[in-house]
């Protein structure tokens, strides 16, 4: 198979950064519609957290039917981009997919277990979600980190500009995530008050940085296909 006849990775990379907004956004209306929270706005209001929208019928399975082919979808993503930055003549890190994968692994585990009764399953949730956030993260940063070495090889792509945006979101992403446990160690149980909003905020600046990713892999040719 030519690699023109495969799936354009910008492609991929819209699928990773807009169904888990549609689908986290879907869910909380749906529950607030059957008044299983209330409504608001929870960036502004902290009135309920992601892990509430989805935890009882029918809301439940609009977040499963959506979360998990978003989790599978952002995997692959990581290893595409890993093999996308070898291929514009950068050796990135293998810690970069690696993280990835894991950190849509562990997407995946809150999501199973996510309105699910016992004590084990709330372990589930917090380990899958508490990894969840900190591998995309890094994964994140590492690959800021590539696309600035793609941009000192590539000057006329103006991939400069888009490692700027990337940086400019992870440094507010770091900043609220340290304001977030500045405040918890200073409030106690006063900041269970506002932990929700930090928690939208949180994961609509990771899902957000991936628009910038398929902003910039518009400017490519790349393209995800399989061959034998």
């Amino acid at each position: 198979m030519s690699k023109h006849e495969g799936i354009p990775l910008a492609w991929l990379a819209w699928c990773a950064a807009l169904l888990p907004l549609l689908t986290t956004h879907t869910t909380y209306l749906v529950a607030a519609n059957y008044e299983l929270v209330h409504w608001c706005v929870p960036y502004w209001d902290s009135c309920t957290s992601i892990s509430a929208t989805g935890r009882q019928l029918p809301a439940k399975y609009i977040f499963k039917l959506g979360m998990i082919p978003a989790a599978l979808l952002t995997a692959l993503l990581w290893w595409a981009l890993w093999q996308w930055g070898r291929s514009m003549g950068v050796r990135s890190t293998i810690w970069m997919p690696v993280l990835g994968v894991v950190a849509a692994l562990c997407l995946i585990l809150y999501t199973l277990a996510l309105g699910e009764v016992g004590d084990g399953y709330r372990l589930l949730r917090r380990i899958g979600v508490v990894f969840a956030f900190a591998f995309t993260f890094i994964a994140q940063v590492l690959l800021t980190r590539q696309t600035l070495m793609i941009s000192l090889r590539q000057p006329d792509f103006g991939f400069g500009r888009d490692y700027r945006w990337m940086l400019r979101v992870q440094l507010v992403l770091l900043s609220i995530g340290m304001t977030s446990v500045i405040l918890d160690g200073i409030m106690g149980d006063a900041y269970d008050a506002i932990e929700d909003a930090f928690e939208w905020w949180m994961a609509l600046l990771l899902n957000g940085y991936f628009v910038l990713v398929a902003r910039m892999l518009q400017k490519t040719s790349a393209v995800l296909f399989v061959s034998t």
